[in-house]
């Protein structure tokens, strides 16, 4: 589509309606080649107003009085902690994310309790394991997806999943019932509200989401800060999910450009692993870019300092190691192993590394720690370094998306067993084995034996989850959206 083409059909769309590929073609994803300075008023966003001075001063008040602090919980989606200057890469993909890591607490063994998204971010809120808190693909699951992403052909059965369950107690409703704000802004599809996962947020955007490509961080960014610039009058949760490095990844060419070959071609129908692998990397420094003006807008409105803020990620990639790709099916060191740092508001912390394991679930623990409020009964989620629970992970795929079975994992010490429902054992010692290539499963059978029976002892004892949400017809957007992201066929 020439560019004369699509500026005529933004008569009629707004550039939030457009996909993330027409944002491309006319120049607006792509505006930010070789360093230009592109503030957040792009078309499409709403313009941020400078806060009045007033403001400005009640929000020092406030920190010069000790008030409670602001909350900022940041989800990088599908982002490798490998893939971070801050874990040691060797690109340049997130300076942003590495100069706030500078001044946090940072966890080098972080470990999310999933391979994909929603269960993931169903422990993160309700600091609980997947056989817990029940939200994950399940064969007799009462949100039938079938019908849901097929508005038209013969209903093809076994595509099922379970939401959050309704009687979950989330870190937002819990914020909430301690006088805080709640606001969410998401960019992925299975962050929609059918999922269950908006409990608890009095503001929850999962507006512009109809793609595989979410919604672009330019826009969440420009959400969060109108929100943010209307939810000072008390202290606020801002919960936000950026989904760029997600595939398929079609990074803007400015973007793209810093890491791909001279002679690539951007637009390549399939990249080699080298070139998809330069496109993801790009596209975390395009989240990363948007992410730094969040940060500064922060510090412009004198909020940065009295704000906790918590960035990770729900879950990695694999780009063929293993023979695999993608995410999800699987629970290799790629897919589990996360990025975690804390900013804790004002110097009340003083920067670290620490090489304690951790969870997402216990991010849940954590925050209600730092704010002073109890811990529910029945979590599996505590406050390093002593969290209280085995590190696991688990995943379920659907066998027509999978034919290699289910996963678990348990981590110790250097060791992780993975269990697989078709036999397929592992154990890996992952100081000496980073990459996961050599099976001790037969070398050490009396260890793999032990871990398997503590996984199974374990995950058998935990707390059933209760009724899942009611099934519920997908709104078009998200149908869409799931149907473009290869869940269906």
């Amino acid at each position: 589509m020439a560019n004369s083409e699509i500026h005529t059909k933004r008569k009629k769309r707004s550039h939030n309606d457009l996909t993330r590929r027409e944002l491309l073609k006319c120049g607006i994803y792509g505006g930010l080649a070789s360093g230009l300075s592109v503030g957040l008023g792009l078309s499409g966003c709403k313009k941020q107003r400078s806060p009045k001075n007033k403001r400005v001063q009640q929000n020092q008040k406030r920190q010069q009085r000790g008030d409670r602090p602001n909350i900022i919980l940041i989800t990088l989606d599908t982002t490798r902690a490998d893939h971070l200057g801050c874990y040691g890469y060797n690109r340049n993909t997130s300076p942003n994310l590495d100069r706030l890591a500078s001044g946090s607490i940072l966890y080098t063994r972080a470990i999310a309790p999933s391979s994909w998204t929603l269960p993931s971010h169903a422990s993160l809120f309700t600091g609980k394991f997947t056989s817990s808190h029940g939200a994950r693909y399940d064969a007799n699951g009462p949100l039938d997806l079938s019908d849901a992403v097929h508005s038209t052909g013969s209903r093809q059965t076994g595509y099922r999943a379970r939401g959050l369950a309704q009687d979950e107690l989330t870190l937002a409703t819990i914020l909430k019932q301690n006088g805080y704000t709640t606001g969410a802004v998401v960019g992925g599809p299975w962050m929609k509200k059918v999922f269950g996962l908006d409990k608890g947020f009095e503001f929850y955007d999962d507006d512009q989401i109809s793609t595989t490509s979410g919604r672009l961080a330019y826009q969440v960014t420009a959400s969060a800060l109108n929100w943010i610039e209307n939810s000072q009058e008390r202290e606020f949760f801002l919960f936000l999910n950026y989904f760029d490095p997600h595939a398929p990844y079609m990074a803007a060419e400015g973007f793209a450009k810093a890491f791909l070959p001279k002679d690539a071609i951007l637009s390549k129908k399939d990249p080699s692993i080298e070139e998809s692998i330069a496109l993801y990397d790009a596209e975390i420094l395009y989240m990363d870019y948007y992410i730094g003006k969040l940060l500064q807008k922060l510090k412009d409105w004198n909020l940065f300092e009295n704000t906790f803020i918590i960035v990770t990620a729900d879950h990695g990639e694999l780009f063929g190691e293993h023979g695999k790709f993608k995410h999800g099916h699987y629970l290799y060191q790629q897919e589990i192993h996360v990025p975690l740092f804390l900013k804790y508001p004002g110097r009340e912390v003083t920067p670290d590394q620490t090489d304690v394991p951790v969870q997402l679930n216990d991010i849940f623990a954590i925050i209600l720690n730092r704010m002073g409020i109890n811990l529910p009964q029945g979590i599996q989620a505590g406050v390093p370094p002593e969290i209280g629970h085995p590190i696991i992970a688990e995943t379920y795929p659907i066998s027509r998306f999978s034919s290699d079975g289910d996963w678990r994992v348990i981590i110790e010490g250097d060791f992780k067993f993975i269990w697989n429902s078709k036999d397929n054992h592992m154990l890996f010692n992952l100081k000496d084995d980073h990459g996961e290539s050599v099976n001790l499963v037969h070398r050490i059978p009396e260890r793999a034996e032990t871990m398997a029976a503590q996984l199974d002892q374990y995950v058998a004892g935990l707390p059933k989850p209760g009724i899942a949400t009611p099934t519920q017809q997908l709104d078009e957007s998200t149908r869409k959206a799931i149907e473009s992201l290869g869940y269906a066929k």
